[in-house]
């Protein structure tokens, strides 16, 4: 019984300590602004959390269900899409623009997700990718110009305040921050509370092992269709985010290469754990910065690609993870 009072008083501990850990890590990166007084990495940061949410949305998606999404620009910038139609034509205020980007996005990812998820992980990454060309297409279309911008864009014009600040405040990278990285944070915890749960736990036996799951009993057609649902409300948030920062919804948002930066971010940072895709995404735009200065900006992000593959198959982040699981072996084995 002392055992058993023993284990549990250590898991409570264990848990407590995860907690205030986290909020230490929230608290401290709200005091990013006032250590980085550039504008301009200061933006380059913001410009990572928002590459890394999406980075997060095809990681968690590949982690827990085996499935890639080629196409995760039509689910970034179709959010960011309905956020500019709601504000420009609906004339909603920028509060009430904003839930309903985010809720009509995941009811869309849902929608969509009850047709993909069935496929096998090939056809499902060229349907996601199909999608998000053909919304390329249609947004850039001259008979929806009043609506979408067609090849201009649409610039955005909202009233009312988010999070206490008004347009031109959120275009300011030391006032946006709070914004981008209380959303990082957000979606990072929801998705690894998601992982940790027995919902994930069914995802990843069944990525392992549908048939068996099936013929145990499990259902793995929802739960998939969820999953997919959480990945396009992440995504959504990384389009909402552009939204709020840039007030301009632009169909480079729907390009293939914008999906491809957020695919190439999570196989830089792996996604084994939630932090990965966010590192790949740090990693990838500074490295962007620092290779578009030498005037070879295709030619060494190749081989920087390449290189970090084939070195790290798990990714930066999963290479981090095993050398701290050896150094914890280690110590437990001296003890």
């Amino acid at each position: 019984m002392m055992k058993s009072t023993s284990l549990f008083s250590t898991l409570g501990s264990s848990k407590i300590f995860l907690y205030v850990v986290i909020l230490i890590i929230v608290l401290s990166g709200l005091a990013i602004p006032s250590l980085i007084k550039s504008t301009f990495y200061l933006g380059l940061f913001i410009n990572a959390i928002t590459l890394g949410i999406a980075a997060l949305s095809i990681g968690f998606l590949a982690h827990q269900c085996g499935l890639i999404m080629f196409g995760a620009a039509g689910f970034t910038g179709g959010a960011t899409y309905l956020f500019g139609i709601a504000v420009m034509h609906f004339n909603w205020d920028v509060t009430s623009a904003a839930v309903f980007c985010l809720a009509s996005s995941t009811l869309i990812s849902l929608l969509i997700g009850m047709v993909l998820v069935r496929a096998r992980p090939l056809p499902f990454a060229m349907m996601t990718l199909a999608l998000a060309q053909m919304l390329h297409s249609v947004v850039k279309l001259t008979a929806y110009r009043e609506v979408t911008g067609a090849d201009d864009g649409l610039t955005l014009n909202w009233s009312g305040n988010f999070f206490g600040m008004t347009q031109a405040e959120l275009a300011r990278p030391a006032n946006f921050w709070t914004v981008a990285w209380l959303a990082l944070c957000g979606v990072m915890l929801l998705a690894w509370w998601v992982g940790q749960s027995r919902a994930g736990e069914i995802l990843r036996a069944t990525k392992a092992n549908e048939e068996r799951m099936r013929f145990s009993g499990f259902n793995t057609y929802v739960p998939r269709v969820l999953a997919f649902g959480l990945a396009g409300f992440i995504a959504a948030v990384s389009g909402l985010l552009v939204g709020l920062h840039s007030a301009f919804a632009s169909p480079e948002l729907l390009d293939f290469t914008t999906g491809a930066n957020s695919l190439v971010s999570m196989l830089i940072g792996g996604a084994t754990v939630v932090t990965g895709p966010i590192l790949g995404a740090l990693l990838y735009t500074i490295g962007q910065d620092q290779f578009g200065a030498s005037g070879h900006l295709e030619l060494l992000t190749g081989l920087g690609v390449v290189i970090v593959v084939v070195a790290f198959p798990k990714g930066a982040m999963g290479f981090v993870q095993s050398g701290i699981n050896r150094l914890t072996g280690r110590h437990h084995a001296s003890n």
